[in-house]
């Protein structure tokens, strides 16, 4: 008689963070004076990670390193397993004091100037976020409004969550290139907080941006 597989459930996986005893919770999202410290380990490695994607992006290797890389990144794959914790205890993404949150899911935004209404700073895309012919992928560019609009509406306020995100691309995003970016909290109506922002590659709007989010009711994840 055949055996039948084992099935995979989510909570096999330790980087789902299932099963703990308190829920993720939110941070207490704002913005801080953003440096890398090239003596912290986390932000460090980070910074490694971040480029190591670029050059993954960038890199056409034969089979053999390809081999050898997998081989290298399944093995730190289970060191890092054995001290996965849960949403709430995560450090990535949760680095307010380092570019981009200390994350890699979207490119590294770097904090000028801000305050409770508006922010102001700097982002750069690496080859990882490449579209194609030297552009940006769209997506990219929506993912980094929706990560500075998040931080700013919710910056020591209730939580909330974003219900709308509208994006229109005025010219291209190049790769490469060290973009200013602007956000403000556009107004507040009830629950509803609209934000605004504008991305550009010197005096050329690239895109612009505007969102709306939602403050959650108490005991909403």
């Amino acid at each position: 008689m055949t055996e039948k597989p084992q099935q995979f459930r989510q909570s096999d996986d330790p980087t789902l963070g299932l099963g703990a005893t308190r829920p993720g919770g939110f941070p207490d999202f704002g913005f801080t004076s953003e440096f890398e410290d090239p003596t912290d380990p986390y932000a460090a490695m980070i910074g490694s990670l971040r480029s190591f994607l670029d050059h993954v992006a960038a890199a056409k290797a034969d089979d053999l390193a390809l081999t050898k890389l997998a081989y290298d990144l399944a093995g730190w794959r289970e060191r890092l397993a054995e001290v996965a914790v849960s949403e709430r205890d995560q450090v990535f993404a949760r680095r307010f004091d380092l570019p981009g949150r200390g994350q890699t899911m979207s490119p590294a935004f770097v904090v000028r100037d801000a305050d409770p209404d508006h922010v102001t700073g700097t982002v750069r895309y690496g080859r990882y976020f490449l579209g194609g012919n030297g552009a940006v992928h769209g997506g990219a560019v929506s993912l980094l409004f929706d990560e500075v609009f998040g931080r700013l509406v919710n910056s020591h306020r209730t939580p909330s969550r974003t219900a709308y995100l509208k994006t229109d691309y005025r010219a291209v995003t190049p790769v490469g290139v060290t973009l200013e970016v602007h956000v403000w909290l556009d107004r507040i109506e009830g629950r509803k907080r609209y934000a605004r922002g504008t991305l550009k590659n010197g005096a050329e709007l690239c895109a612009e941006a505007e969102g709306l989010f939602v403050e959650l009711r108490e005991g909403q994840p």
